[in-house]
Formats: structure tokens, sequence, C-alpha cells
């Protein structure tokens, strides 16, 4: 490759990298951490588990939609869904909408979306599950930045220029990956820079192609629906769903009532038919009508990542769909696959841990390559003071920010009582306030030095009161929690702990670059904050 073309390359994937880096930032850090979420849930519902701890052996639907049904008025013309208990989660957790005399004062919506906590043997109503959601929110932060279907759409064209660094990344150092795999320099605070990022980005290659390939798919995948619907079968997605080996029947409601009764009947029939399977869902559709079907979705348990369904008119309880041979569906099959290599949820915690170490090392990928940015354009003389101070501000702000509002989040969630009603709105308010605060506040520090110390500080902080808090409150549940919970409580106290651990590396690491460098004014050498 010619000197010139491999300059080019280099810098546009660094500028790339400079553009995409803070919101890559958040999707990394709070991917990891969301690899644990159903062990998040477990500990975020502990207090529940502790008051039921009841077996899961025996559970019924049947109670739950009679409770339901006595207490809510069901929209009927809406879903309604119910997760299967699990150790990480001993409830039955059901969504549905109910009536509303008049419009929604703030939505306008003529329904309000319900989302409860059931105990799985008496189906009494335990608790309003939105009050026990961080885990779920911590998860949106890295698929959709909280914002939402934009927020999911501008996550995919982020996760593709991630793609296209990784892609330019190998062809720039394709000559001396195998020369220098294994090349650190310490001496110098560029060469650590510039090795680290080079050894973590040859290291987690797979780690990196696999990430920005699957997160491609999950993020823009309706955009290939409609290529394909439009290319393919002339605008008919129904006709590309069911080539696709999506042809579930659909059935018109009558609009006649039925009571819903004898799901648990036909939940022991779906088991019996599905084989070896662990039950994920259940949906009722028409729910409350004569016509209602069941659909029971479940993974198997002996094939890698196959997911199974069948269907049941409620009626008659007659089998009306399913998914026989799921796995030999290339369509299914691979996006099961792909969900199963993102997740991470094909192995035991083993895996989660490597995927765990990957992901933070990709997060600290990121600083390096944005203090190699920085280092660069500072010795440029046409290089514009005040646009290269603001991104060594927006460096310092936006990462550390990221830290702080999960410590923030962590914080909330940790000292907010159960019975708080708008606890989830609470804790997405702060922290996004903090993260704003970080931003803004970045901007204003004449000390940036000193200001990435303060905002690490304050976010070990978090973390270090957070994990306190948790272990006492472990001690003293302790022989009322159920087993799984015990250990959702102690993986979740050593994720706080290595956050806080993170930050006072990385401030302890500031206070020796302080040391070591040459005095000069600390604005001209922020990029020391995140090393």
């Amino acid at each position: 490759m010619k000197n010139q073309t491999l300059k080019s390359l280099t810098e546009a994937h660094a500028w790339i990298g400079i553009i995409i880096s803070t919101v890559l930032f958040i999707v990394f850090i709070a991917g990891s951490l969301s690899l644990f979420r159903d062990n998040i849930t477990g500990w975020e519902r502990a207090s529940l588990a502790a008051q039921s701890n009841e077996p899961l052996s025996a559970i019924s639907y049947d109670k739950a939609i009679t409770s339901i049904a006595q207490q809510y008025d069901v929209d009927t013309h809406h879903g309604f869904f119910m997760r299967e208990p699990t150790p990480h989660n001993p409830f039955i957790e059901v969504y549905f909408a109910t009536h509303l005399d008049e419009p929604h004062p703030i939505t306008g919506e003529d329904h309000q979306d319900q989302h409860l906590l059931l105990s799985p043997q008496t189906g009494e109503v335990l608790a309003d599950a939105d009050r026990f959601e961080f885990a779920s929110f911590l998860y949106e932060l890295h698929y959709d930045l909280g914002l939402g279907r934009a927020g999911l759409y501008f996550v995919g064209i982020i996760t593709l220029f991630f793609f296209v660094a990784v892609l330019s990344g190998i062809i720039i150092h394709w000559r001396k990956i195998a020369k220098n795999f294994f090349q650190y320099r310490a001496e110098g605070k560029k060469d650590k820079w510039l090795d680290a990022h080079n050894l973590i980005g040859t290291m987690g290659l797979p780690f990196h192609i696999m990430y920005a390939f699957t997160g491609l798919v999950f993020n823009l995948i309706i955009i290939y629906q409609i290529s394909y619907a439009v290319l393919l079968y002339g605008g008919n997605q129904t006709a590309l769903l069911q080539a696709a080996g999506f042809n579930e029947p659909n059935i018109e409601a009558l609009e006649q009532s039925r009571p819903m009764r004898g799901i648990d009947q036909l939940r022991v029939k779906a088991l019996d038919t599905l084989g070896d399977v662990s039950l994920t869902t259940v949906e009722i559709t028409h729910f409350g009508d004569k016509n209602a079907v069941v659909s029971f979705t479940a993974k198997s348990n002996d094939a890698f990542s196959n997911y199974k369904e069948v269907q049941y008119t409620l009626n008659d309880q007659s089998q009306i769909y399913l998914t026989e041979n799921n796995y030999d569906n290339a369509v299914r099959a691979g996006l099961s696959t792909i969900a199963s290599l993102h997740f991470g949820d094909f192995a035991g915690y083993g895996m989660r841990l490597a995927f765990l170490s990957l992901g933070l090392a990709t997060a600290y990928l990121i600083v390096t390559g944005n203090l190699m940015w920085i280092d660069k354009r500072a010795k440029q003389k046409k290089q514009s003071a005040k646009s290269l101070l603001f991104v060594k501000r927006l460096t310092s702000g936006g990462f550390i920010g990221v830290l702080l509002a999960i410590a923030i989040g962590f914080a909330m969630t940790t000292f907010l009582s159960t019975s708080h009603i708008d606890k989830l709105e609470t804790v997405k308010f702060s922290m996004f306030s903090a993260f704003i605060f970080a931003l803004i506040s970045s901007q204003f520090a004449k000390h940036v030095l000193s200001f990435s110390k303060v905002l690490l500080g304050l976010s070990g902080i978090c973390y270090c009161l957070s994990a306190v808090m948790n272990a006492a409150s472990f001690v003293s549940q302790y022989n009322t929690l159920p087993t799984q919970t015990r250990v959702d409580f102690a993986i979740v106290t050593a994720l706080m702990c290595l956050m806080a651990l993170i930050c006072w590396k990385a401030v302890s690491r500031i206070n020796a670059a302080a040391q070591t460098s040459v005095p000069v004014s600390q604005d001209q050498q922020p990029q020391q904050t995140m090393s």
C-alpha cells in the first residue's frame, strides 16, 4: 500500500474514532455491565424475593390472570404477555394495558400500560415492576442510549462506523500485526497509548468484529427488511417474513367474551410438545375473546440458541402452529445464534467474565484512541487551540460522565426505597442529569486534570458507598434470600467494587502522570486525564 494511501486511511480511522468515541464508550460500558443484567435484576428485586421465597415447581398462570381480571379493566385490544419465572426473577412478570375513561393527560392515549410482578403460586399482585427496572434501563443505554426508536437507529449508524474503523485498523496495522503483537513500550506515554491501542485492538479483533456485525443486525434490521421487501417481494413485507419462516397463523377476534382459563393445562401440553426446553414467555392474543390464541415461546436446553414456539386456540386447546424444526431455518436460526453471541448467554459465567474483560478493554481502547488524536493534534502548528481544548474537555467530561452516571444509577437504586412511586424515573433523571452536568461543566473547567480527578473521585465514592450498603444489606438478609438471589447480590456488589477500582486506578494514574510530567499549565496536558 502506498504511503499516501496509508496516511489517508490512518487519518480517516482517527477521525471516525474521535467522532463516534463518546457514544461508543457508552455502548461498551453499559453493554459490558448488561452481560449480568439477569443478576442485576435479581439483586434489585431481592426484597421481594425474600418476602415471597416460594418454590418455582408449581406455577399457576390461571390464578395470575384471575387476580388481574379482578383488579384491572384489561384492554382486550392490546397484547397480554407473561414472562416465565426464573431463579433470577422468581415472579410472573405481566405486561398488559388497561382502559382509561379519559385520554391520558400526557400521552393522549386511551389506555395505560401496566407492568406487574405476581406470585407464581397464588397469583397475588406483589409490586409494580417498573420500580425494579434499573437493569433494563442500563441495557437500553447500550442499544438506544435511552432515547427509544431514534436512539436505536442512531446507535446502529454509530455501530456501522465502528465496523468501518475496525476494518481500517486491520488494514493500517496488517503488515506489523505479527511483528509488534506483544510490543508494549512503557517508557513513553505516547508509545504506551499506541501499543495498548494496537494490542487490545488485535487481541480483541474477533470480539470487535462480532459485536460490530451483530450490533448492525439488531439496530438496523428494519432497514434490511424494508430493502429486501421492496427489491425482492414488491414491497410485501408479510411475504418476506413468511419466506423466512415467520409464517404464524392470523386468527381474527370474534368480539365474543370468554374467561381466560385453561392456560395451566396448555403450559403442560406445550412443555410436552416442545421437549427439553425452558419456557420464556406466554402471550395471549385477543385476550378475553372467544378466539383467544395462547403462544408459548421457549429456548431449547440441548441446542445452541434454538428458540421454539407453539400456539393453541384457548377455546378448544387445539394446536395451530409449531416451529417444529426451527434450528434448520437459516434466517430464524441465524438470528438466534447472533443474539446468543451478542449477549454471551450460550455459556456460563466464565464466558461472561471474558466478555466483560473484553468490553472494558475496548472502552480503554476508545480512550487511548482519543488521547493519541489529542496528542498528535497538539503538535500541529495550524491546529486551533480552542477546538483542541474543546475535544480535550469533551473527552474528560464525556467519558468520565458515563462512569459517573452509572455510579449514580447504582447508588440511587440502592438507596431509594422500593415503595418510591417514581423510582425508575428518578433514577433515569439522576443519571441523565449527572452525564449532562459532566459534559457541560467540563467545557468550563480551567484545569482539566483536576476536573477529571474530581469526577472520577465522585464516581468512585458512589460505587464504594453502594457496594458497602449492599454488602451490609446482603449480610442482614442472607438467611431469607433464595440461593440464586444470594449469588446475584454477590455478583452485583463485585461489579460495583470493580468499577470503583477502575476509578481509583484512573486517579492514581493521573497523579503519577502529574508528578512525572514537565511542569506546564494543566490545560496543556489534559490528555493525560484518562490514561
